[in-house]
């Protein structure tokens, strides 16, 4: 289990939205887990790399109901000054100005939908948020506090799906998983020496191997279900033909990248899915 400080995390607010939200979950007898931004910088953080700054606070929040999850909202309201977004339901904005997005999925979904009554955003696409919460889970110590947190393979399936159901309004997904491709490498590099050896018997490129690692462990996470496993794998192919514009948001340096090796990238991730 990693053990980090909210310092080293650097986001202002995390800790008093942690504890706020893990008590009002506890209390209520609701599951939940950190994702996005904050699951990200716990792997960065937790390997000793530099933080990507972040204002997000998001939580994925398994619930039954509409009912169950307007009760996790009417609490966060009345008894900690929280309040609504006018712009999207599924988000509340502390006392100190801080949006908390409240994700919830589980069984109040239909058919990979939530939808709730509101002003603003009101239906949101969960795909994925089962499936990481049953097989892409990992625990953190942050302080002295435990939660669990997504897991780096769990956030790369959840970014892909959140660029493909909106890719212009969520280019940042893409650069976080570039981010993930490009330390996931040297980070991960004793669990694939120790469990994927058997990739290096054609004397295959670390980087290469790593990928294809990648794509393993979304398949243990997807494969279950099978229309999720098809999405992946389609925005996958939609990148590598250059039928969406993934590849080109994945290039941070022109100088030094091209399509080219941000295809080799995807076509490694999705080897290990199909194989």
């Amino acid at each position: 289990m990693s053990r980090i400080n909210y310092e080293t995390l650097a986001i202002e607010g995390l800790k008093e939205v942690l504890e706020q939200v893990g008590t009002v979950c506890k209390e209520l007898k609701i599951e939940f887990f950190l994702v996005g931004a904050v699951a990200r910088n716990i792997w960065y953080a937790s390997n000793g790399k530099d933080i990507v700054g972040t204002k997000d606070i998001d939580f994925g929040i398994y619930v039954s109901s509409e009912k169950e999850y307007n009760q996790l909202r009417k609490k966060l309201l009345e008894e900690y000054n929280y309040h609504e977004s006018t712009e999207n339901d599924f988000c509340l904005i502390t006392s100190q100005g801080k949006e908390v997005d409240l994700l919830p999925f589980g069984e109040i979904e239909n058919e990979g939908q939530v939808l709730i009554e509101g002003k603003g955003l009101v239906q949101v696409g969960l795909d994925g948020f089962k499936e990481s919460y049953e097989m892409g889970l990992t625990k953190v110590q942050i302080g002295e506090d435990t939660y669990m947190s997504c897991s780096i393979p769990a956030i790369v399936i959840l970014k892909l799906i959140a660029y493909d159901d909106r890719p212009d309004r969520r280019i940042k997904d893409v650069s976080d998983i570039n981010s993930i491709c490009k330390y996931y490498p040297e980070i991960e590099s004793e669990s694939i020496w120790s469990h994927h050896s058997d990739l290096y018997e054609d004397e295959t490129d670390h980087q290469d191997v790593a990928m294809v690692v990648l794509g393993r462990e979304i398949k243990k996470i997807i494969e279950g279900n099978s229309k999720l496993k098809s999405r992946v794998l389609n925005i996958l192919d939609k990148a590598i033909n250059q039928d969406s514009n993934l590849l080109i948001h994945m290039i941070e340096n022109p100088d030094t990248e091209t399509l080219d090796l941000k295809e080799k990238v995807l076509r490694n991730i999705k080897q290990g899915i199909i194989e």
